[in-house]
């Protein structure tokens, strides 16, 4: 076994059809060259720029305008209208065009800002603000289809009909309508419209993380976590999942993007796995799961989270603080997932394995580790998370570029600068698109009053029954989250069922937790699961199963949010004592789920014990001592079950590891 994991990557070649998969679920952007991928390029490292300045030296007035703007700029020359044209690394005309229009649309926009801030309130728009209006509600529309597909534009297009033909909806989904005119004034130039709180987040809070999170990726941080996650678990039961599970959810804390971490991680675990016994849709289901998780682990999260705390109004440090605990049950499910697994089929852990010296093992953590732990230590300090942010990313530009010892390294590292601040503007231009198309979806609920009505049908179909209104806001927002990002799949989920679960009882802060997680979760969730598809053209696996396999991986993470409903202890409320008892039967009732799912807890499990666990699992979702006795009980009967009645057959034959004894 080589002693760098980053030398075992290099031993597994894709096929060209497994190339061209990953990089078309992963990236779909064109192979621009010549005069394209110049301008491009200047203008991503002008757009990370004009966000680290402004993230230093404080917001402009018009920042969402220029957010947008540049977003526009790169994605109508650098996403083709069709991905599977064969023209579609040429720039064409109409791309030329849409781009000319974005720019025009925005400038228009700070022209007249003033007068779209002081007198819009009692005048009419003119032709040209409605004409402009039109202009941008199509090419917001474009921008996503571009960047994400058709979902999540068809939902904002059925959304601008309800609110034009209201009135022709049956029962409590009517309402009086709304005229094209105020349509578009609403979202062109309304507060809730497209330049609204939502894009403002992107613009002056994601664009700065998502920067600094190029910026540890392309300095080294993802080998860094790699290189640690290997040495750590290599040698453990089931070590190449683990492996995974631990990089993936190293890595997903600055990538903030799930198909980017399975792309990224997964080219290195997904084979490994492979290598040592297990089947493709279950290496593939793995690192699936455990890059999914990424998204809610502090200290960074995902975008949503961001947004969480502008709109609850509360410090970005107590949304990471609420998220600690649930984002360990959530790996501690995965991690148990694949021991139990790795128990079931009977393969031994490597000994050699991830045997990497400490020098090596640690090489170029000083630029990942030290801004990380200024980050949390300003966020703690209660700085703004674009402070924040900002001298992170100044400590790690300076730390790596100090850490050069001769002008050629200096240059390379500049040019890897380049590449990280490129690499930066385009995440944030995937978030504006995502942000601003999802404005449009809200301007319409504010407008035509359709969370409250999908609230009161939310509470008449649970008849004021928590569990009940829990378990249908949990299949709506999955069904919203069902190929979408997450931020979107949450915002979704807060516009349509939030109001519904602050009705039955549930604080804000819960409310919009539960709806984040399982906007997390519906990126493995079939049958649209992004995840699974970049995990399954990694492994040659079939994605259907990659995904119903990672549903069964990280199935606690689906039972976690009703945990921090019934025991808000587990999102840090409440005395010290409580949140340490409400932890550790929360850790149990993990394990037993995730024992009941894979089918072994010391042994292999039958149908009784895995009914007994599922039950004892059940069981601690409530903090109650009642409840918690039901569950220690039926977890120890299990483990008496399995330790002494003597049903079961023989152990499983261990597979022999590659290169093993």
């Amino acid at each position: 076994m080589p002693r760098n994991p980053l030398e075992t990557s290099a031993q597994f070649q894709f096929s060209d059809e497994q190339q061209k998969a990953i990089e078309k679920e992963a990236t779909p952007k064109r192979l621009l060259t010549g005069f394209w991928i110049y301008s491009m390029r200047a203008i991503a490292i002008a757009m990370a720029l004009f966000h680290i300045y402004t993230a230093g030296t404080g917001a402009w007035v018009l920042q969402n305008t220029v957010h947008l703007m540049f977003a526009f700029l790169l994605i109508f020359i650098t996403y083709p209208a069709r991905k599977r044209s064969s023209s579609r690394n040429d720039v064409q005309v109409w791309d030329v065009v849409l781009t000319v229009l974005g720019l025009s649309g925005n400038i228009y926009y700070m022209l007249n800002f003033d007068r779209i801030l002081y007198e819009l309130g009692y005048l009419s728009p003119t032709t040209m603000d409605l004409v402009f209006g039109g202009i941008m509600v199509i090419l917001v529309l474009e921008a996503s289809r571009r960047t994400m597909g058709l979902v999540l534009p068809i939902i904002a297009t059925v959304g601008l009909f309800y609110a034009y033909l209201g009135p022709y909806f049956p029962g409590v989904w009517a309402h009086s309508g709304f005229s094209i005119k105020d349509i578009l004034a609403s979202i062109y130039l309304g507060e809730l419209g497209i330049y609204g709180a939502i894009l403002r987040v992107s613009a002056c809070v994601i664009a700065i993380f998502v920067i600094f999170g190029g910026l540890l990726i392309h300095t080294g941080g993802g080998d860094v976590f790699i290189r640690l996650a290997y040495a750590l678990t290599g040698r453990l039961t089931g070590g190449p999942p683990k492996v995974a599970v631990i990089s993936s959810m190293l890595f997903g804390m600055i990538s903030g993007s799930t198909a980017a971490n399975v792309a990224t991680t997964g080219v290195f675990t997904i084979p490994l796995m492979k290598s040592k016994g297990y089947k493709p849709h279950f290496a593939a289901a793995v690192e699936a799961a455990a890059s999914c998780g990424g998204q809610i682990m502090p200290p960074i999260l995902g975008a949503a989270a961001f947004i969480m705390a502008d709109i609850l109004g509360i410090s970005y440090f107590k949304i990471a603080a609420a998220a600690l605990i649930p984002a360990i049950l959530y790996y501690l499910g995965c991690w148990m997932a694949v021991q139990f697994e790795a128990k079931r089929l009977g393969i031994p852990p490597d000994p050699d394995a991830g045997k990497i010296p400490l020098k090596e093992m640690f090489a170029g953590s000083h630029t990942l580790f030290i801004p990380l732990i200024l980050l949390i230590v300003l966020l703690a300090m209660m700085y703004t998370p674009t402070t924040c942010a900002f001298w992170a990313f100044i400590s790690g530009l300076f730390l790596y570029l100090i850490s050069q010892k001769s002008k050629k390294g200096l240059w390379e590292a500049l040019k890897k600068v380049g590449k990280a601040l490129e690499a930066g503007a385009y995440t944030a231009a995937f978030v504006a698109s995502m942000a601003v198309l999802v404005q449009i979806v809200v301007a319409v609920v504010g407008m035509t009053g359709l969370a409250v009505k999908f609230s009161s049908v939310i509470i008449a179909l649970s008849g004021q029954s928590l569990i009940i209104a829990l378990l249908l806001g949990m299949v709506v927002t999955m069904i919203l989250g069902m190929g979408v990002p997450t931020v979107a799949a949450y915002i979704l989920g807060i516009s349509i069922v939030a109001g519904a679960f602050i009705n039955v009882g549930l604080d804000s802060l819960t409310a919009h937790f539960f709806i984040f997680y399982y906007g997390v979760l519906a990126g493995v969730t079939p049958p649209v699961a992004l995840a699974a598809y970049v995990g399954s053209a990694i492994a040659g696996a079939h994605w259907f199963r990659t995904a119903l396999t990672a549903c069964r991986i990280g199935f606690a993470g689906f039972l976690v949010p009703f945990m921090f409903v019934y025991n808000p202890s587990l999102l840090g409320q409440g005395p010290m004592l409580g949140v340490m008892i409400g932890f550790v039967s929360a850790c149990i009732g993990v394990i037993a789920l995730s024992a009941s799912m894979i089918g072994y807890l010391i042994k292999p499990a039958n149908f009784i014990e895995r009914a007994l666990l599922f039950g004892a699992a059940l069981a601690l979702i409530d903090s109650r001592l009642p409840t918690d006795l039901i569950g220690y009980s039926l977890f120890g009967l299990t483990l008496l079950l399995q330790k002494y009645w003597s049903w079961r057959p023989a152990a499983a034959t261990p597979v022999m590891v590659a290169g093993g004894k």
